[in-house]
């Protein structure tokens, strides 16, 4: 899987509130990348830092899913 084929999910999931934020470091040489998502209204955080982002990422929608269904 690639971040591209997250996109959609990306945007559904910013159409429903979300703030998503997906950065990678320089500085580290571990845990390179972190994936956060956060949803004001319901109080939901969501934040990890990896070397994979793609499975971090997917990890986080599936999670925000679960917490604010769609």
């Amino acid at each position: 899987m690639t971040i591209d084929a997250l996109l959609p999910e990306i945007d559904a999931a910013r159409r429903r509130g979300a703030m998503v934020i997906l950065k990678w470091d320089g500085e580290r040489s571990r845990n390179v990348s972190t994936v956060v998502i956060t949803h004001q209204e319901s109080d939901f955080v969501w934040r990890k830092d990896s070397d994979n982002v793609v499975a971090a990422l997917h990890e986080a929608i599936t999670a925000f899913d679960t917490h604010c269904p769609p």
